[in-house]
């Protein structure tokens, strides 16, 4: 059975540092939400702090891995980082910018698995 493999190294790369820059990009946003919301007297500040820690930590977590995994499956990588864009784009609510470079980064990323080249490996 044939398989389909990426050609290009740019979206591993981008993936990757996407991630990285994403996991405390994620910390800040949690750490954020729950500040304004403490500092506007929000008696359930931790909780939606706690979400959008979540929901940013778990989409760095997936551009990270889908990132490593973009030469392998393309076209599923590209799916699963614009998917990771934009749950790290969500964070951008909270005045996130490091979850902004996060989410171009992946969004570049995706996009390029799905345009890249592919070669058929037996």
């Amino acid at each position: 059975m044939a398989k389909v493999r990426g050609t290009s190294s740019a979206p591993m790369i981008l993936g990757i540092i996407g991630g990285l820059l994403g996991i405390p990009a994620s910390f800040c946003a949690g750490a954020c939400v729950a500040g304004i919301g403490g500092a506007a007297g929000s008696a359930n500040a931790s909780e939606i702090g706690s979400f959008y820690l979540g929901m940013c930590l778990v989409g760095s977590l997936m551009g990270l891995v889908f990132g490593f995994l973009s030469k392998r499956s393309p076209k599923f990588s590209g799916i699963m980082l614009i998917l990771a864009a934009m749950m790290t784009g969500f964070t951008l609510i909270a005045g996130n910018m490091i979850a902004l470079i996060c989410g171009i980064l992946f969004l570049v990323a995706g996009a390029m698995s799905f345009a890249q080249k592919t070669e058929v490996v037996v």
